[in-house]
Order: C-alpha cells, then sequence, then structure tokens
C-alpha cells in the first residue's frame, strides 16, 4: 500500500510558493479550481533570468521567454517539500504581485 505525502501548508489562494525545480521562480496561487492550483508567475528562475539579462548577443537566446505574469494550472500534489514540489514562503502575499511580476531580477550579479 503507498502512502501519499501531503504538504504541511494549506493551498490557499493568495499564498506565494517557490519551485524547487527551477531555483528562484516564485509562483502566487490565484484560486483553486479542482486538483489544481491556477497560478501566476511572479519571479522568472535564475537560469532564465540570466538569459534575458545578456545583452552581447540577444539572437543567441531568442527561445528564453520571460515568464512573469503568465498563468498556469498546477496540481495540487506539487505543493509539497520534496525535489519536484514548491516550498511554502507565505500566506499573505498576493499584495506584492505587481511589483514583482514587473521588475527585473535585481540581485543577479553571477555570486550565486
Amino acid at each position: 500500500m503507498s502512502k501519499k505525502m501531503h504538504g504541511l501548508d494549506a493551498v490557499t489562494p493568495g499564498s506565494l510558493w517557490a519551485d524547487r525545480r527551477a531555483w528562484g521562480r516564485v509562483v502566487l496561487v490565484e484560486a483553486i479550481d479542482g486538483r489544481h492550483a491556477v497560478c501566476t508567475t511572479l519571479t522568472n528562475s535564475h537560469e532564465v533570468q540570466r538569459l534575458i539579462n545578456l545583452t552581447a548577443d540577444p539572437t543567441a537566446y531568442a527561445n528564453t521567454v520571460d515568464m512573469r505574469g503568465a498563468t498556469h494550472r498546477i496540481l495540487l500534489d506539487r505543493f509539497r517539500p520534496t525535489a519536484n514540489g514548491f516550498t511554502f514562503i507565505t500566506a499573505t502575499g498576493a499584495h506584492l504581485s505587481p511589483q514583482l511580476a514587473t521588475r527585473p531580477c535585481l540581485h543577479h550579479d553571477g555570486t550565486h
């Protein structure tokens, strides 16, 4: 009999979660739709943002897409702290979404 791991934090509209597969990516849960959370990407992963910030040869990275502001449906089962899940940040981050979705990644100076 297999056991199903459930997250410790409730997935609720307005909560912020960090994607463990894409370091630096943060999503805002906008709504719950059945088995899915409707989420908006607030920050790109550090690797995607690094490629976007490269200005020397923009044609070399033409397939890199700025995902800030994009909406996705994510299975609720992924909102748990496993290797391919999400880590809970805060339950009240909705007020931050306009600022995070429109500002560039300021701490991306290559020191990570």
